[in-house]
């Protein structure tokens, strides 16, 4: 009888943990909805109060050490993907670098950066990364994680999810990821998502165009929000 007590005790308490942490997870969801905003014709979201991004060091393509305080002064449109991806993300970066050329023949040619987060980081070394965006556009920032130096911030602030479907050998595996464009204001701040427009199959199309209006949306639901 003191057994069953102990086990009705035991399961009692994980059934209230289990509501309690249902509770909070619901209640972030919500709380996120509350503090987000759709902006006309944006394809995403905009959030009204942009949110921080934890610390972070990365490494670039030639090598160079990438923080936080890098994200400083200047717009950053993330996308994150892989080299050994063999559809979307070559795609993504076709309309990166389409997005690129829109950008040039903008005002905002000098304020903006592209930046593409591998999430591969053992097959993207640096030089792997360099030789690949090079082909797309040389003026895209890849940066990839460094081992033992934190990268979590980064991930986790801007919600870059990655699964690693591992094949019959340790070199041969596809990574499955999240599939949007990140904007991050000059404060470096996470200020929207930006997703993908979808086809009656369920595919992601992209358009760089699509991307140039909705980045000038956000851009203006910015300068709205400080007064300017």
């Amino acid at each position: 009888m003191a057994l069953k007590k102990t086990a009705n005790k035991f399961l009692y308490t994980g059934l209230g943990l289990s509501i309690i942490f249902t509770f909070f997870i619901v209640l972030r969801i919500l709380f996120a909805l509350y503090q987000s905003q759709p902006v006309a014709k944006i394809k995403g979201v905009a959030l009204n109060e942009a949110m921080p991004i934890a610390d972070f060091v990365l490494e670039d393509q030639h090598g160079q050490t990438f923080t936080q305080a890098d994200l400083l002064g200047k717009w950053h449109i993330v996308a994150a993907g892989y080299t050994h991806c063999a559809d979307i993300c070559p795609m993504t970066l076709l309309a990166l670098s389409q997005f690129q050329r829109y950008l040039a023949q903008s005002e905002f040619e000098d304020d903006v950066d592209i930046i593409f987060y591998t999430v591969d980081p053992r097959r993207d070394t640096t030089q792997v990364l360099a030789e690949y965006l090079a082909f797309f556009a040389p003026e895209i920032i890849g940066l990839r994680q460094i081992e033992d130096v934190t990268y979590l911030g980064f991930e986790n602030s801007l919600n870059i999810i990655a699964i690693y479907e591992y094949a019959a050998t340790n070199d041969n595996y596809s990574v499955s990821h999240s599939l949007a464009f990140m904007v991050i204001n000059p404060e470096g701040q996470l200020q929207a998502i930006l997703e993908p427009e979808t086809n009656h199959f369920g595919e992601a199309t992209l358009s760089s165009k699509l991307l140039f209006e909705d980045f000038k949306q956000v851009r203006q639901h910015y300068a709205d929000a400080k007064g300017s």
